[in-house]
């Protein structure tokens, strides 16, 4: 009997022990486990409050974005409105000159418009103040006659302007889809500007001989005469912004040959009326006063 208390004592002392060390293992499990929850609820709780942020920065980014596209469009509809409330101002001496063409495209082109004129003053001064007087202050950024205001954009140089016009209200008259069409209609604006300024120079600082100034044009005239003989316009068989300053050129030289341009060049006639008779460019001519060629100092064309 001592014997098996003792065994019995042993064995229960073993037992104990065991249950001490599977209790304290399954603690340490369970403590395991817990700090394991508790590093997901940390962070879950941290993606959630990331994703809610991100979720408010997006928002956030939104309406801003939102407010500023409806700011955008509010200001260029406030743009347009100015746009379609000011006309486009040409500005010039009061002389047909290199603003008539301008007109004639602008015409063509449906745009209503508004003139600036400035007049020269009487001789023996031929004072120019009227212009010169505020040329400094226009605001334009080369400052010279003609000019032309649309909204935002101003322009010299007559080049610029017939190109804009083109560009704005009617692409087709650049013809840039073909490049040997767009590349012939500068060509022949060349051409037609250097003869325009062969005249006018004549007419302002030659002796003022209409007869002599007119056996000089014509013979000019005649490689771009023959150039038209074979078109319906400057650049082919397609209108141009090039054809509102040829047909300025063809009525100068009528003007100085008195009629003969047409008796040497009988076709340049029905150029002439081809283009009088546009739509838009006929009732502009019909309605609109006319005037002298050239400003008072010039010896030729300086009067109605």
């Amino acid at each position: 009997q001592p014997h098996r208390k003792m065994h019995f004592a042993f064995y229960e002392h073993k037992h104990h022990k065991r249950s001490q060390e599977a209790m304290a293992h399954q603690s340490l499990i369970i403590r395991c486990l817990l700090s394991v929850l508790l590093v997901v609820h940390h962070i879950g709780t941290a993606h959630a409050f990331a994703s809610a942020s991100l979720s408010s920065r997006r928002t956030d980014q939104t309406m801003a974005v939102y407010s500023s596209t409806s700011s955008n469009n509010l200001s260029n509809a406030d743009d347009s409105a100015a746009d379609t409330n000011d006309k486009p101002i040409l500005g010039y001496w009061k002389i047909r000159g290199l603003a008539a063409g301008i007109c004639y495209q602008l015409a063509y082109c449906g745009v209503d418009f508004d003139m600036e004129y400035y007049v020269q003053g009487d001789g023996p001064e031929f004072s120019r103040a009227d212009w010169m007087d505020i040329k400094a202050d226009t605001g334009l950024e080369f400052p010279n006659l003609p000019y032309f205001r649309d909204g935002p954009t101003s322009l010299t140089e007559s080049g610029s302007i017939h190109r804009y016009i083109a560009k704005k209200w009617c692409p087709d008259l650049l013809c840039l889809d073909d490049a040997a069409a767009y590349g012939k209609v500068e060509m022949v604006w060349g051409v037609v500007n250097d003869l325009r300024y062969f005249v006018g120079m004549e007419c302002y600082t030659g002796d003022g001989d209409k007869p002599a100034l007119a056996e000089r044009v014509l013979p000019r005239m005649e490689t771009l005469a023959k150039w038209m003989k074979e078109r319906l316009f400057a650049g082919g068989d397609e209108l141009s912004f090039a054809d509102f300053s040829l047909i300025e050129l063809v009525e100068i030289v009528d003007f100085v040959t008195e009629g003969e341009i047409y008796v040497a060049y009988p076709h340049l006639k029905e150029y002439r009326n081809r283009i009088f008779n546009l739509p838009g460019v006929k009732q502009y001519c019909e309605s609109e006063p006319k005037l002298p060629f050239n400003n008072k100092v010039a010896k030729i064309g300086n009067s109605v």
